[in-house]
């Protein structure tokens, strides 16, 4: 009798064990898993799912500018966003009727040397007519841009006496500026110029929407 007692204490002794193991091991389980979901769904990770990071958004604009000083358009046309196309602005205010349009297929097929109406000078209000060749030259790598002293993402660097009306027209969008604040002393800083390059991210890719010149104006 007194054999069989000491049985049920040690059977009972080893099922309390066993179900403490049991219960023990799912709760770790349970505890990984929530931990790792936290991780995944973190909002770190759901800001960085959703946007282009600065670093390579600076390094494809790069990219862009090395086309855009080869002026090759066969390349440039790859960048650009499939449906809504390129826009060009010879200032910080985009004339949406005047601004010149490319879609990818009319851009892969222009002549370097044929010429458009760009929009129309500030101050005099005649038209900007030009090749695209000759408007690369003046509104778009007019500088050296690639080595520009100050580089940003989504921070206005050029502060002129022209309205700029990029984010009313790229409200969700993200850009790149390369910013030069000037070149002679003399001036005191209204010799600035800087080039910005507005990005649509679809699909997890950054399209080129829009390629803005700006400079101090009369």
């Amino acid at each position: 009798m007194l054999f069989l007692r000491s049985l049920s204490r040690i059977l009972f002794f080893f099922v309390c064990l066993l179900l403490f193991a049991c219960g023990r091991s799912g709760s770790e389980k349970k505890e990984n898993k929530e931990s790792s979901g936290v991780s995944l769904s973190s909002p770190q990770k759901k800001k960085d799912a959703g946007t282009v990071s600065r670093d390579s958004l600076l390094k494809l604009s790069r990219s862009i500018l090395e086309v855009l000083k080869a002026k090759d358009l066969r390349q440039l046309s790859g960048f650009i966003h499939p449906a809504e196309g390129l826009r060009f602005s010879p200032y910080a205010y985009i004339d949406t009727v005047s601004a010149k349009r490319f879609t990818r297929k009319v851009l892969l097929n222009t002549d370097l040397q044929k010429e458009f109406l760009w929009g129309y000078y500030d101050g005099s209000g005649e038209p900007i007519k030009l090749s695209v060749s000759s408007y690369f030259d003046k509104f778009v790598y007019d500088r050296d841009f690639l080595n520009a002293p100050q580089q940003q993402v989504n921070i206005i660097l050029g502060q002129g006496n022209s309205l700029n009306n990029m984010k009313e027209l790229y409200p969700s969008s993200d850009f790149t500026e390369f910013y030069f604040p000037g070149f002679k002393p003399e001036y005191g800083g209204m010799d600035w110029v800087s080039l910005r390059l507005v990005f649509k991210k679809e699909k997890s890719k950054a399209y080129l929407l829009a390629i803005i010149h700006d400079q101090w104006t009369i």
